[in-house]
């Protein structure tokens, strides 16, 4: 027991062990299971009549998705080998300057709603959703 320890102690104070300290420093993990054909950053697990119609289209269910809130996107780019799909959410800085970018599946996408309202922005999504068939098809 060092000095602080035993001060600590002598005050009454209770100290906290963290069980999984790597989690504080960043390199805690998320395990994708093999199912998983397409990963989903965004705020709030997406409910909107237009994603179901998507993932209807791209013939994957939601129990084939991954959704991730920014914060838990902590994973770095070069492990990733699926479709990622940011819904309002950008491209976490760590992974701009990645020179293996433009080698990922990246989909950009404003919100649902304002996706649903938008024939351009539709148009542009099912381009880039043709492009990455062969990651929805590979299962």
């Amino acid at each position: 027991m060092n000095n602080q320890d035993w001060y600590l102690n002598q005050l009454g104070i209770t100290q906290y062990i963290l069980r999984k300290p790597t989690v504080m420093k960043g390199e805690a993990s998320i395990n994708i299971a093999n199912n998983i054909r397409l990963i989903i950053v965004s705020q709030s697990a997406p409910d909107d009549k237009i994603f179901y119609d998507i993932l209807k289209a791209i013939n994957v269910k939601k129990e084939d998705c991954l959704i991730l809130s920014p914060a838990q996107l902590f994973m770095p780019l070069n492990q990733l080998n699926h479709v990622i799909w940011f819904i309002n959410e950008n491209i976490p800085d760590s992974w701009k300057s990645a020179h293996t970018l433009n080698d990922k599946a990246i989909i950009e996408t404003t919100t649902l709603s304002e996706l649903a309202q938008s024939p351009n922005l539709k148009r542009q999504l099912w381009r880039t959703l043709c492009q990455y068939e062969n990651y929805f098809n590979a299962h």
